[in-house]
């Protein structure tokens, strides 16, 4: 056998060597990036719930606020309304005393329970009418204080006028 034929035969070898040296050392950085994730892993075990325990009452109290603000506004639509009523029934010619109350009182009952402890002022005077609604808005949670409705509605009362002659 010549010289150059074993240099080459050891060449092979060495680099099958090589080769299998690097599939090894390859193989065993990834079971390093495998054990680091697997350590990181368990240091976030338990995360999420403790997360969500910190994020849920937030949430919650966004969420009840919202609603309790929606009552509010539904309180203040309806005082709105129920003064609008009256100041219609109250502004008929010839109305009599009390007509007015009377509607907004009933509005409020048939809106349901948005405004609660109202109470219904008319104001005839001369030419126009007024009439204020207030009460206090549905309390859905009991720890926020919400400040009292109070809307007024006006218009002028109906009469008749002589037509003008011709």
């Amino acid at each position: 056998m010549s010289s150059s034929t074993r240099t080459s035969r050891r060449r092979g070898v060495r680099r099958g060597r090589d080769r299998q040296a690097r599939r090894d050392r390859n193989r065993n950085r990834e079971a390093r990036r495998d054990r680091n994730r697997n350590r990181e892993a368990r240091r976030d075990r338990g995360a999420n719930p403790v997360e969500l325990a910190v994020v849920l009452p937030a949430i919650l109290v966004l969420l009840f606020a919202s609603v309790q603000a929606a009552a509010w506004f539904l309180a203040r639509a309806t005082a709105l309304n129920a003064a609008q009523e009256a100041v219609s029934a109250q502004r008929v010619y010839r109305a009599a005393d009390g007509v007015g109350q009377r509607r907004a009182e009933e509005f409020i009952h048939r809106a349901g329970d948005w405004l609660t402890g109202s109470k219904v002022t008319v104001q005839p005077g001369g030419d126009r009418v007024s009439a204020t609604v207030t009460g206090q808005p549905l309390r859905i949670v009991p720890l926020i204080p919400l400040p009292a409705v109070s809307e007024t509605a006006s218009g002028t009362v109906e009469r008749v006028t002589p037509e003008p002659p011709p």
